[in-house]
């Protein structure tokens, strides 16, 4: 069989199966340094309150996620970060990769616990 007679047919054969796992959930993908054990109870938490995500994780050093956000530029993956020393985020800032974002519980937390511009 040819290589573009087998990408013919295999193409379409993943699509179909990447469109049947879909179960109507919205998924949010999420880079954190935190470890398996802390991202699993974190994904299991967060899913029991809203049933309508679908908490998608990858864990990686802090380095490693400020490359892949960077490499990602163009066609980001992740919709959240999680974690990290200040000293990373603030790279990250240095090159445009975060957006602000401001909880409802932001005015309860102490001024080292919010990052400038509300960026982390």
């Amino acid at each position: 069989m040819t290589f573009r007679r087998l990408t013919a047919w295999v193409c379409p054969l993943l699509c179909l199966l990447a469109a049947c796992g879909s179960d109507g959930r919205t998924p949010v993908v999420l880079y954190s340094p935190h470890g398996r054990d802390q991202l699993s109870l974190l994904e299991h938490a967060f899913e029991r309150r809203r049933p309508d995500i679908d908490v998608r994780w990858l864990d990686m050093g802090s380095q490693e996620i400020l490359d892949r956000l960077r490499f990602e530029r163009v066609n980001p993956q992740a919709d959240v970060w999680f974690g990290g020393p200040t000293t990373i985020f603030d790279r990250g800032i240095k090159d445009s990769l975060l957006v602000p974002y401001r909880p409802a519980w932001a005015d309860h937390v102490g001024p080292n616990g919010v990052g400038p511009r509300d960026l982390y």
